[in-house]
């Protein structure tokens, strides 16, 4: 609920969480005693006009770099040359930048020139957004609203300040970040808002993949990610900055996975819930829906022979995917951890928990040890996605099933299983090579499913095995 730009808005700074309105006070008061007003600005203000939570603040006055540097006892000059400088208080951060206004963007991302303005008014027109361009006192809760933020809020518009084609030309990361605050804030764009974006997508290709990579993590992180992919997608914006998501078909059912996992989590709520939308997939498991396998048809009953070629290559573009974002080593391997793990859990679903493996306790073991990786959370919520995506009847109800049979049999299995090492099968006979880690990892898997329950018996498994 937005609040009254008439009335009084000294509350709002009340609403602030305790460490940041103590720190934005404190800095303020100290600008104040060098003959500056400070104010907070950008989304912390815009967050609290719509009565979301505040991760954070950012601090503007008139005050130049060289006077915040002599007002405060700790600072870091972290973009002087841009009239930012980060205030360290009590042990705490804030950044505090100086009024200004910009011209040019030649790179498509930083002014070429910055001139030090003395009021928000001047200060204001440098900002992508309307709303994120209204200015909080948090000493008396007066509020500045230059570009007319406050109005946009209330129509429920995303505007951009001023024109928005020269905004979306000066850096195009603002057209992830429309897309962002268009889904997140539940706002429609303002007339010809959409039409600027993709004038100026080309503006994208300028856009470095570290910053992509940035921006779609707090898409995926935040609320109604499938809302903000949507725009990309239809804008035409998608293929310019992000890795493939496959055909026209593809990226369809990647953005139904993507909105089905905010269903999923939400325990099968009505998916234009504001509860089942409330917030995003999360990094990985955002990063798995969007470039990982598209196996919905599974849960539809086709058989998985259909699709097996297409998970391997599917594996490909997921690594390439993650590789053309910049994603760290560590990301890619729990990406496609779960995208492995959600794949066999599929296959699962769709055939039940068959015992066709070498025995039926090796099948079950195999089962068991699927169950206990660590990915396992993410990857039963995405095939939750692939079924609430899918057509298939009664789907739900066999993904339900299939856990549960999961639970139950990784409850049953031995606490401490036996197993072997490398040297016992050698003693055994056993050569080293591809044959050793087999009959390894196939021992393994019968001591998970209580195949035998001491070394002895483990022995005369694996001499069985060996015939």
């Amino acid at each position: 609920m937005m609040e009254d730009a008439h009335s009084t808005h000294g509350d709002l700074v009340s609403r602030l969480p305790s460490r940041w309105r103590r720190l934005a006070t404190g800095v303020c008061e100290d600008l104040a005693k060098g003959g500056h007003r400070g104010w907070i600005v950008g989304g912390a203000v815009r967050d609290l006009l719509l009565g979301r939570a505040i991760k954070d603040v950012d601090l503007v006055s008139a005050a130049l770099p060289d006077e915040v540097e002599a007002l405060f006892e700790r600072t870091v000059a972290v973009g002087k040359s841009f009239g930012i400088i980060v205030v360290i208080r009590d042990g705490e951060e804030v950044e505090l930048a100086t009024f200004r206004r910009e011209r040019g963007y030649s790179d498509r991302r930083r002014p070429d020139e910055v001139e030090y303005a003395s009021t928000p008014e001047a200060d204001a027109g440098r900002r992508d957004f309307t709303c994120n361009a209204i200015y909080l006192d948090p000493l008396t809760g007066a509020l500045r609203d230059p570009v007319g933020g406050l109005a946009d809020l209330r129509a429920g518009q995303l505007r951009g300040v001023g024109d928005p084609v020269a905004r979306f030309r000066e850096d195009g990361l603002r057209i992830l970040r429309m897309a962002r605050f268009l889904a997140a804030l539940g706002l429609d764009p303002a007339p010809g808002l959409a039409s600027a974006a993709e004038a100026e997508r080309a503006s994208l290709r300028g856009v470095s993949a570290e910053r992509v990579r940035d921006e779609l993590q707090k898409i995926l992180c935040g609320p109604r990610p499938a809302r903000a992919l949507e725009v990309l997608v239809t804008g035409g914006h998608a293929s310019l900055c992000l890795p493939s998501m496959g055909t026209d078909e593809e990226v369809q059912v990647r953005l139904r996975v993507l909105a089905a996992l905010g269903v999923e989590a939400s325990g099968g709520a009505v998916a234009d819930t504001e509860s089942a939308q409330a917030a995003g997939p999360g990094w990985t498991l955002g990063l798995s829906a969007l470039f990982g396998p598209v196996l919905v048809e599974v849960m539809e009953g086709t058989g998985i022979a259909g699709v097996e070629g297409s998970v391997q290559g599917l594996g490909v573009s997921l690594a390439e995917g993650l590789a053309a974002l910049r994603c760290s080593r560590e990301e890619r391997r729990v990406a496609s951890e779960i995208c492995g793990v959600a794949v066999a859990l599929g296959a699962g679903v769709r055939d039940g928990l068959t015992e066709a493996g070498p025995t039926p306790e090796e099948e079950r073991g195999r089962w068991i040890q699927l169950w206990r990786t660590p990915e396992r959370a993410p990857a039963a919520r995405l095939v939750g996605a692939w079924a609430l995506a899918s057509a298939a009847p009664n789907v739900q109800a066999r993904v339900e099933g299939t856990l549960a049979q999961l639970a139950a049999l990784e409850a049953a299995a031995p606490a401490h299983p036996v197993v072997l090492a490398a040297g016992d099968l050698m003693e055994l006979g056993v050569e080293r090579g591809p044959d050793l880690g087999a009959l390894l990892r196939r021992v393994e898997h019968a001591g998970l499913g209580a195949a035998f329950g001491d070394r002895a018996g483990a022995l005369a498994w694996a001499r069985s095995a060996i015939r």
